[in-house]
């Protein structure tokens, strides 16, 4: 079974004479065992307990650097997010969503269970947001994350 996932890229680059032209390119990868090497493969058959790394390259193919680059990704229907997983190549700012509405870093997200308020689990997590401060002009980044088939 093949997972995808939807990805939203904003592009928010201010420039009077040159611009950014930002493309986003998205894949999913499976972790597997080559020849006793762990390596990440597109993802084919998924099978539970099988953990994704989701991954978006974004590229500034633009004479300017872009600015503040929202990518936001929402975890896939039956996926876990595994805490910690999300990672981007350069600065950016990366919070988390209960609903994939709200996002706000882990410390703030709480969830009510049995009448009492508690610290939401990253495997809640049902969406993702980076903020990628600059891209420079003719150059690539990527932002990506893991997660777990339930």
């Amino acid at each position: 079974m093949t997972k995808s996932f939807l990805s939203i890229l904003s592009i928010f680059a201010f420039s009077s004479i040159l611009y950014a032209d930002v493309s986003i390119k998205s894949e999913s990868l499976q972790e597997k065992t080559i020849n006793k090497q762990t390596a990440w493969v597109h993802a084919a058959k998924v099978i539970p307990g099988t953990k994704i790394r989701y991954v978006n390259t974004i590229s500034n193919n633009g004479n300017a650097t872009a600015q503040n680059l929202v990518i936001t990704n929402s975890v896939p229907k039956h996926m876990l997010y595994v805490g910690g997983s999300a990672k981007c190549a350069g600065v950016c700012n990366i919070t988390y969503s209960l609903d994939g509405k709200l996002f706000d870093v882990p410390s703030k997200l709480f969830v009510t269970e049995n009448g009492k308020k508690r610290a939401a689990k990253a495997a809640e997590y049902k969406a993702i947001r980076w903020v990628v401060q600059t891209l420079d002009a003719k150059q690539s980044s990527s932002v990506q994350f893991d997660a777990t088939l339930e």
